[in-house]
């Protein structure tokens, strides 16, 4: 991933990447690195960060590990809300500090800092500190300079995450936000809100002695170090910026995308099957009925895959070709957002009026396979329509055989443990739904293996 990345993001002139995420994934609700963080396992995060480093580094890429103290502990989102790594600092030195003390000591040359409180190492360093007084990272001298500089030994650059989210902007007023971040240990604030006000605001927080003179020297020293380490002041903007047509040659290459496709093909996993069911063959289930899974609209993952091809209709194209009759179910809840105020309100009214005899699901269709595509937001949660007894909630696991797939969050066990077959895909790629129709047909068998608790530490999961 790492190569590949770094080959693309070179070709079109990148040189820094925000990445590796390194945050573990403790909390199975936290709906912002549910399907971002490598692992739960501080281990495998080492293991997996340390090759990606490597990796990038290849096509002079520098890395910037994110995001310090480490996310996946709170279940909030710090787009949104303040969020918390509660962790004491023991628990906080065999986990988080290690994956950062690893990477540090492999000469890791930066950092991007989260509006993440660590409570526990705050008051280590100022006992006489209150909960009140804490702040997150990009605000904390205590994260920034005493841990990450000084207990860590990190002697690379610092850059904060959006400076417009909610769990940095809610600590103090943006005036004293930004050069209080520097003065922090901060070498760099991510985005501006307005391009004059803010450098206003952090030439006003220099001149007032937020920001001394040392800090500020130390913080450009840092900056003008990680070019120098690229050797960008020894290029020529000709030499940074390939011609677009060379550039766009070196996106896509085929023997890159058949290293996605042997990820896809090792990382789908078949998380529970308690069903004589696989293999999935035209003569054994002709018809197959499609159901979209959905959670709240919009929200981060949203925001990143953008307006892509449902999985459902990538699916239904892939199935097709193997010789499935396959229909995509559309929701009631669908056809009552085409209507009229008055027409809604009738129709809502009548929701019970859409329950219909079972026979009508199983003389209809051999089989139904639930494609859950859950976009993060606030939570990362199934949300169930009004509608009963139709097919967008799986009532009929014991009436028809059916099939759970999820193509982005890995907990949905949670919301369904009445599945008896349950598989993640991790993503909606059409490289990656081929393999998993490939493993549904018995033409490859399931090699992935679960880097998170995907039973959500639940027991009826487990059934």
């Amino acid at each position: 991933m790492g190569r590949v990345g770094g080959l693309e993001a070179a070709a079109v002139g990148c040189n820094w990447c925000f990445a590796p995420i390194v945050d573990i994934n403790y909390n199975w609700r936290n709906p912002i690195i549910s399907n971002r963080a490598f692992s739960q396992n501080p281990d495998q995060v080492l293991e997996m960060a340390l090759a990606y480093i490597k990796g990038v580094q290849e096509h002079g890429i520098l890395p910037a590990a994110k995001h310090f103290p480490g996310d996946g502990v709170d279940e909030r989102d710090q787009h949104l809300s303040f969020s918390i790594n509660s962790f004491s600092c023991e628990e906080w030195d065999k986990t988080f500090g290690k994956v950062y003390q690893g990477l540090i000591d492999a000469g890791l040359p930066s950092i991007m800092a989260g509006h993440i409180h660590q409570p526990a190492y705050e008051k280590h360093f100022n006992p006489n500190l209150t909960d009140e007084e804490c702040l997150p990272a990009t605000l904390s001298k205590g994260l920034i300079t005493d841990l990450l500089r000084g207990k860590l030994g990190f002697n690379g650059l610092v850059v904060t995450d959006a400076s417009h989210m909610v769990a940095m902007t809610s600590s103090m007023k943006r005036s004293e936000m930004l050069p209080t971040s520097i003065a922090a240990g901060c070498d760099l604030f991510l985005f501006f809100n307005d391009p004059d006000e803010d450098f206003q605001y952090m030439l006003d927080g220099y001149k007032n002695g937020i920001i001394t003179e040392q800090r500020l020297t130390d913080a450009l020293s840092r900056i003008l170090a990680l070019k120098a380490k690229l050797g960008l002041h020894k290029k020529a903007k000709t030499e940074i910026l390939q011609p677009k047509e060379q550039a766009l040659a070196q996106i896509g290459l085929a023997e890159n995308k058949a290293i996605f496709s042997e990820v896809a093909d090792r990382a789908i996993t078949l998380v529970k099957h308690k069903q004589d069911i696989f293999p999935i063959t035209p003569n054994k289930y002709p018809r197959i009925l499609l159901v979209d899974i959905k959670g709240v609209e919009g929200g981060f993952g949203k925001m990143i895959a953008g307006n892509n091809r449902k999985a459902t209709e990538v699916l239904q194209e892939q199935l097709r070709e193997q010789g499935f009759n396959v229909e995509i179910f559309k929701s009631p809840m669908e056809n009552i957002a085409q209507m009229s105020g008055e027409e809604q309100i009738k129709t809502i009214r009548s929701v019970y009026a859409a329950k219909r005899p079972i026979s009508d699901l199983v003389n209809n269709y051999d089989l139904i396979i639930n494609v859950a595509n859950v976009n993060a937001s606030t939570g990362q949660r199934i949300i169930w329509p009004a509608s009963k007894g139709t097919p967008d909630i799986p009532f009929y696991v014991h009436e028809i055989p059916t099939i759970f797939v999820s193509v982005q969050c890995p907990f949905h066990l949670a919301d369904v443990p009445q599945m008896k077959t349950y598989i993640n895909a991790y993503d909606s790629k059409p490289a990656t739904l081929a393999k998993l129709v490939e493993k549904l047909m018995g033409k490859s068998e399931f090699k992935g293996i679960s880097p998170v608790d995907v039973f959500c530490g639940f027991n009826d999961t487990h059934i």
